[in-house]
């Protein structure tokens, strides 16, 4: 059976999409894909996407594990897997999402209560994200969660925040067991293994360029050269993937693989790294290559093909002009019409939505980012209006999400110590 795009399956208007999300750096997509290759049935649309191209489908109808397969009906997601699965598996899974299509079995919708989501104080927000996020720490091994072993940059850069022993040892603990084990040119995403020793050989620049936002901060509060050594070898590293574009690559998968599309949202944030580098050594050369990148990113997903932008390319470039060329991210606030929400914005543009079949949403991390960008230019109402939209559902995003907004809110309040 072959493989459809998303918007050939909407249009077919079969009873069931089997959605398949890949990425490029997955070690187990290719696999996956084989076992889905023999499965035919006239009444599904068999649908493969690339959740790095498609940010919309991965954050809509997966957990962001890859592979992962998702079984979508008109009226609702009715189920899902991730990690490798077998063929038969997946055919008794498409059994009983036809049988619950059929009403053989029984869809249970929940009923609809009416509520209302209180608004927590600034102060509040804050120290329950912190708790949250320290909730997740390992106090064996370092870093936050068991297996995966993540280091989580975000988290880390909130915990900076405070200057304080107790969250100084969590940030030195977890930094020191990256280094030692994830580091290879350039950090993996992240140990397989409680004990940081299987790392997953990913590299991705997006991850790498926040990673060394986060080993400058540590530099700057800790007063440790490690941490600034390893900063500059990252961005070094990522300045060796560049593309004779001036792009940089999406990330190298497994010391020898490279996914080479360049996205506007990595190279933002690859940029904004550049720009923190230089700031603390002074070495020309980064704000170069900085100044030279900004004045090649066009408004695109995909920079080398013309692609509707997500909100998290908008508030990444953005925020990236807001600190090389504050007169040019001033000029094209305007792109953020297209988004703008009552209280945020939404993640896609409406005209997207409705060619896609999907819904709108607010999303923390996006909103931080832009938040942060309106700080930068000095629109400070703006940045209050997004923030305190947020104060009463902070809580149903991923705690690193919460960390981005609780760095934002913070700063916008007064409430870090230092």
């Amino acid at each position: 059976m072959n493989f459809l795009s998303w918007n050939q399956a909407i249009n077919e208007n079969k009873d069931l999409i089997l959605l398949f999300m890949i990425t490029s750096w997955c070690e187990t997509c290719e696999e996956q894909e084989k076992e889905l290759e023999i499965i035919h049935n006239e009444r599904i649309s068999l649908v493969k996407e690339d959740a790095d191209e498609r940010i919309d489908l991965g954050v809509r109808y997966t957990p962001q594990i890859y592979p992962c397969i998702s079984f979508i009906h008109k009226d609702s997601v009715l189920g899902g897997t991730y990690g490798l699965i077998k063929r038969d598996k997946i055919q008794e899974m498409i059994n009983q999402a036809l049988d619950l299509i059929d009403k053989k079995g029984k869809i249970v919708n929940p009923p609809k209560l009416s509520y209302r989501l209180d608004k927590f104080s600034p102060q509040y927000a804050l120290n329950h994200i912190l708790k949250v996020c320290e909730g997740y720490f390992d106090w064996k091994e370092g870093g936050f969660e068991k297996e995966p072993k993540y280091v989580s940059p975000e988290v880390l850069q909130l915990f900076l925040r405070f200057e304080d022993y107790y969250h100084k040892l969590m940030v030195e603990v977890t930094l020191d067991n990256a280094i030692e084990y994830l580091w290879n040119e350039g950090f993996y995403l992240f140990s397989k293994s409680i004990d940081w020793k299987e790392p997953y050989t990913a590299k991705l620049l997006d991850y790498n360029a926040e990673m060394t936002k986060t080993l400058l901060k540590a530099y700057e509060v800790l007063k440790e050269d490690t941490y600034l050594d390893y900063a500059i070898k990252t961005v070094d590293w990522m300045v060796r993937r560049r593309e004779k574009s001036g792009y940089f690559i999406n990330c190298e998968f497994q010391g020898r693989k490279e996914d080479k599309r360049p996205f506007l949202n990595v190279n933002a944030n690859v940029g904004d790294a550049l720009l923190q580098v230089y700031k603390v050594t002074d070495d020309e050369k980064y704000f170069e290559i900085a100044k030279d990148l900004e004045e090649k990113l066009i408004i695109s997903h995909e920079l080398n093909k013309n692609t509707t932008p997500y909100l998290i390319d908008i508030a990444s470039y953005l925020r990236f002009l807001s600190k090389i060329d504050q007169s040019k991210a001033r000029k094209l606030l305007g792109i953020l019409n297209d988004y703008e929400g009552i209280e945020a914005y939404y993640d896609v543009t409406l005209k997207y939505a409705k060619d896609n079949l999907i819904g709108r949403y607010y999303f923390l991390y996006d909103n931080s980012i832009l938040a942060e960008t309106f700080i930068n230019l000095g629109f400070l109402d703006k940045a209050k209006k997004i923030i305190d939209s947020f104060l009463g559902s902070f809580g149903i995003f991923t705690y690193f999400n919460q960390a981005k907004y609780a760095l934002i809110l913070g700063e916008l309040y007064g409430l870090f110590p230092y």
